[in-house]
């Protein structure tokens, strides 16, 4: 064989190699890369942590990994307008994710278009069993995590609606578009009806887990090669109890813990730690090539998360609105963290607030106020923080 031809063949292979270690990491102009192994962490927040270490990777991918988003709607009785401004503004992550934006205007997408999406659906009603006789709490699980695959919105378009089996929606490019925001519309409209006293964090980790191992109602929703997202949607704070006697409503129970307005905040011995939650979540990443988001749309003063790209956890966090204080025109309930005119209001989130703070750390969470009258904004920067992750992790 010719000198001339041998070097031929030996560059083309070190060109070819470096394509494919290019197409499996990101550089800044796709965001970090996923986050590390995360070996053994227990589900109680006793396993090893994730290093969250950035790794740059030379030249960026250029096909996305497929998406698995989570959704976590908060349905209780303060929910109808924020349900309804999500789904009214649906469509903006999906076109953020499909169609990435230019941002530093040089001619190239910011991120790979993602061309393969699924979403799921979990309320934050899981009752409050063992317990009895919390009023809109009857059921004793809730809805335990399941995924929603009826709808219960009360629009005529959407009576006796159902997805799946499987009980999740997928789009795939070219899709429609419309036709997926319709659906979703559909399912994410979950009503007021659920139990108040509710549990966000422990809902998203019993969907994922629990309920997605085999045989259980959501298996297959997460895929071995996707990027996870987490996304809570919720005006009120978690209330994942480890000790359920909280949830107890006899006159005993008010005199030692309190009003329910209040008991949650006052009484964080009685809840899992949000350690429970991190470890739980980036649990999900362990040898996956894709990595783990998170992202909440919850109780925060709005003017504090306005800039998705410079919000200040620890200033937030320590925020006099961000404290647990009692209300001065009723003493049973919270002091709201935010409020829209006389449209809404929330009460600070601060557990959902520290979960994603860790999460931020390392690229990969994002925290928005509820108090908005267009989620557009918020969706679309969602959606850009997906974008910045959707490489695979380099190996």
């Amino acid at each position: 064989m010719p000198r001339s031809f041998r070097l031929f063949l030996l560059f083309s292979t070190l060109a070819l190699s470096a394509a494919v270690v290019g197409c499996s990491g990101d550089d800044g102009a796709y965001g970090d890369a996923g986050p590390g192994h995360v070996d053994g962490a227990a589900l109680d927040g006793t396993g090893p942590r994730d290093a969250g270490i950035r790794r740059d990777a030379g030249p960026p991918c250029v096909v996305a990994l497929p998406v698995d988003i989570l959704w976590v709607i908060d349905n209780s009785d303060s929910m109808a307008q924020e349900q309804a401004n999500l789904t009214a503004n649906f469509g903006v992550l999906t076109d953020v994710l499909t169609n990435p934006p230019d941002v530093n205007r040089d001619m190239m997408p910011d991120y790979p278009a993602v061309n393969d999406i699924r979403m799921g659906v979990v309320t934050t009603d899981l009752g409050v069993a063992p317990v009895t006789g919390v009023i809109g709490c009857e059921d004793p699980d809730g809805d335990d995590g399941i995924l929603v695959s009826a709808s219960r919105a009360t629009d005529p378009a959407c009576a006796g609606h159902t997805i799946g089996p499987p009980p999740w929606l997928s789009y795939m490019v070219p899709g429609d578009p419309a036709a997926f925001s319709a659906e979703f519309a559909c399912i994410g409209r979950l009503g007021t009806n659920g139990c108040g006293l509710e549990r966000q964090l422990e809902a998203a980790l019993r969907a994922l887990t629990d309920k997605a191992a085999p045989g259980q109602p959501n298996e297959g929703f997460i895929r071995a090669d996707s990027l996870i997202v987490v996304i809570w949607v919720t005006d009120e704070e978690d209330c994942s109890a480890s000790d359920t006697a909280i949830y107890d409503p006899s006159p005993a129970a008010r005199t030692m813990y309190g009003s329910y307005g209040t008991r949650c905040a006052n009484h964080p011995e009685m809840l899992h730690p949000v350690s429970r939650y991190i470890m739980g979540l980036r649990n999900l990443a362990f040898e996956r090539p894709g990595g783990i988001v998170v992202a909440a749309i919850t109780g925060v003063p709005s003017e504090l998360t306005a800039d998705p790209a410079a919000i200040d956890y620890v200033r937030l966090l320590g925020d006099s609105r961000m404290q647990y204080t009692p209300d001065p025109m009723d003493p049973n309930q919270l002091t709201p963290a935010c409020q829209l005119g006389g449209a809404g209001k929330a009460i600070p989130a601060r557990r959902i607030v520290e979960v994603v703070q860790d999460f931020a750390t390392t690229g990969q969470g994002l925290v928005q106020s509820i108090c908005q009258v267009d989620f557009r904004p918020s969706l679309e920067a969602i959606g850009r923080l997906i974008g910045g992750r959707i490489c695979a992790a380099p190996i």
